[in-house]
């Protein structure tokens, strides 16, 4: 049983190929299986027939510095597809900072 099965959707898969129709299950916070039909019960189906499915998205150059003190899940950036982010690469950054110490 996979926690989530994501049906249909255009699958980039990062090699600059173009998108092929696949479903895309995920299991304990990791992708387990692509293929074209995958049959098996699953916690969540979203249904991504018309949609883009990509691996995440790596900032290289990204201002949230402060951003993520405030708010250290980065939903705003996760909800985007960035998976990763370089931050301090203008030479202002809070880092190294002692949040609890």
């Amino acid at each position: 049983m996979y926690d989530i099965l994501i049906r249909g959707g255009m699958v980039f898969d990062g090699s600059q190929s173009s998108p092929v129709q696949m479903d895309v299950a995920v299991k304990d916070s990791r992708v387990v299986a692509i293929d074209s039909a995958l049959e098996s019960e699953s916690g969540q189906v979203i249904d991504a027939a018309g949609k883009y499915v990509t691996p995440g998205f790596i900032d290289l150059h990204s201002h949230s510095d402060f951003s993520l003190l405030v708010e250290p899940d980065g939903d705003s950036k996760l909800r985007q597809g960035v998976t990763t982010e370089v931050i301090g690469n203008c030479g202002e950054s809070p880092a190294p900072l002692m949040v609890n110490g």
